[in-house]
């Protein structure tokens, strides 16, 4: 890089018509780089060491699922009961298992929306050590644990160490991976995650055959989790987006050259201008609007964007996740099957085989369809079990619907939710990424804790109601309303530079044209490489 990018103090001193340092047409800036118009397996083949930082990165997130899975079946461990059981009683009080499940989903809401301040400041790096700070203290808690108020502290650091890594990893991701493969790598989060939970759910179950009073043995196995994750986080790079905000354009193309320097053709300048005059177009646009201070991600065109962000992942609340998830052992069981191992596999396989097939299809279909469509399969699944629900679902002909829609919703909303991580990273500004992804997180949890109180309730709460299978009626048309709202308000962003969805918004593009709409800094990315082309022919 020229002497004057090396003296660059600070981004706020970047403008977009700094000619010299930024390569132009017609005096405007370029915001798309050459990378950025390569096809998906060019990509795939072309940046192997960014997949492979990326693909380990994603790999961290099955400590959060083995840990989450492993403290919600260990409850029915039977020296896990004797342990926590109240003295003179053989079972834990109804109250302490709520407690501990209410305090993790608020620990998880906390930590959604504490993290984003520590992020945007000090950076995502610094972050993920403290994320792993506060898992090593859960699994350090759970481990000497006697008494139930011990476990619910464990329980809060634990909830909190899951709502930081889901507000920080796929927002990570999505700011090292190319523009191609931002998608695969952030789902490549949510597969890991499932992964974890298989693994949480075959430690229990070898558990119970083996010693079923001898509950701590998983609670150790955490502890391999826990040392494999420090050595991934500090391997991993700092984030060149963040690095480029803050401006420290050195260390930034230095975390570039780490990533993509031995690529043939990349270029690092390229990519650090586009960074630069990105961030910069922002904050010009942020003072213009007046959308600046603390509360700047629910201002303007901030706040749809904040809007946007949440609504999948809310979606999924409207649309049932808690009936056929939560309580998929329950139909299992009126359907004839009392293994509750074989059901966690069952669903498992499906979760892993959406996973797959969202992973390797979103950049290539789009965030949009595999978001909507699969949301409108799922509320239709829980309509048809409500359907079953009007009948003797203890029958062979019947309980085997009833197995089938609830595989099938697991199907589709598993795909679909793992997506919503995808908009809260992707839409988002650059300058307000962390914030709005923790808000937009933290605002689905809130939702879920929610139904996590009400949906008991409607399934059973006898005498004053019980409505068992039927309650797939509420939530079909709850998740109706929300997939209409989804298909009006959800846009195509998959393969667009950071640039060109701030210049869709600020344009006020209809967010259902999002996909063909050509963009001021498409054509200019085109207009600058044919001028090189002809350069050469010259």
């Amino acid at each position: 890089m020229g002497g004057s990018k090396a003296d660059t103090e600070n981004i706020e001193d970047v403008s977009p018509n700094q000619g010299d340092d930024i390569p132009v047409k017609s005096m405007r800036p370029i915001m798309r780089s050459r990378e950025d118009d390569l096809g998906i397996w060019q990509s795939v083949r072309r940046f192997k060491t960014v997949s492979l930082i990326a693909m380990t990165a994603a790999f961290s997130a099955s400590l959060d699922g083995y840990q989450i899975n492993l403290n919600g079946g260990i409850v029915s461990n039977k020296g896990f009961i004797q342990q926590m059981a109240s003295p003179g009683t053989s079972i834990i009080a109804g109250k302490y298992i709520s407690a501990w499940g209410g305090i993790q989903s608020a620990g998880q809401t906390v930590g959604q929306i504490l993290l984003q301040y520590f992020t945007e400041r000090f950076g995502r790096k610094a972050a993920l050590y403290i994320i792993w700070v506060d898992i090593t203290i859960s699994v350090f808690i759970e481990s000497f644990a006697t008494r139930w108020d011990h476990w619910l502290v464990a329980k809060l650091f634990s909830g909190m160490g899951v709502g930081m890594l889901q507000s920080t990893l796929p927002l990570y991701l999505s700011e090292i991976a190319p523009t191609q493969l931002r998608g695969f790598y952030i789902n490549a989060y949510s597969f890991w995650f499932v992964v974890g939970q298989i693994f949480a759910s075959v430690a229990l179950q070898e558990l119970s055959a083996n010693d079923p009073y001898d509950f701590r043995v998983p609670i150790y196995t955490q502890w391999a989790m826990v040392g494999i994750i420090m050595v991934i986080f500090g391997f991993l790079p700092e984030s060149p987006w963040w690095l480029a905000s803050k401006g420290k354009i050195d260390k930034a193309a230095k975390i570039i050259r780490r990533l993509n320097g031995k690529v043939d053709g990349y270029s690092v300048d390229e990519q650090i201008e586009v960074m630069t005059a990105t961030i910069a177009e922002e904050r010009v646009i942020a003072e213009r609007n007046s959308e600046e201070g603390t509360w700047a991600v629910f201002q303007g065109r901030n706040r749809l964007r904040f809007i946007i962000a949440a609504w999948p992942k809310i979606a999924q609340q409207f649309v049932g996740l808690s009936v056929f998830n939560t309580y998929a052992t329950y139909f299992f069981q009126n359907a004839g099957s009392k293994d509750p191992f074989m059901v966690t596999v069952i669903l498992s396989c499906v979760q892993l085989i959406s996973m797959i097939m969202t992973a390797v299809t979103t950049d290539k279909l789009g965030r949009r369809p595999l978001t909507i469509y699969p949301y409108a399969v799922t509320s239709v699944s829980v309509l048809c079990l409500g359907i079953i629900g009007c009948f003797d679902y203890t029958k062979t002909s019947t309980s085997s619907l009833l197995i089938f829609f609830a595989c099938l919703a697991t199907l589709s909303t598993t795909g679909a939710s793992a997506i919503g991580y995808a908009y809260a990273a992707e839409i988002p500004q650059q300058r307000l990424r962390a914030k709005t992804a923790g808000w937009a997180l933290a605002s689905s949890n809130m939702v879920a804790i929610m139904f996590s109180f009400c949906t008991p309730l409607m399934i059973n709460n006898a005498p004053v109601s019980k409505w068992g299978v039927k309650t797939g009626f509420f939530f079909a048309g709850t998740g109706t309303v929300s997939v209409i709202i989804a298909w009006f308000i959800l846009p195509e962003v998959t393969r667009r530079t950071p640039a060109e969805i701030d210049e869709m918004f600020e344009k006020k593009v209809n967010l259902r044209k999002f996909k063909g709409y050509v963009t001021e800094v498409q054509m200019r990315s085109n207009e600058q490489q044919e001028d090189q082309e002809m350069v050469v022919r010259a």
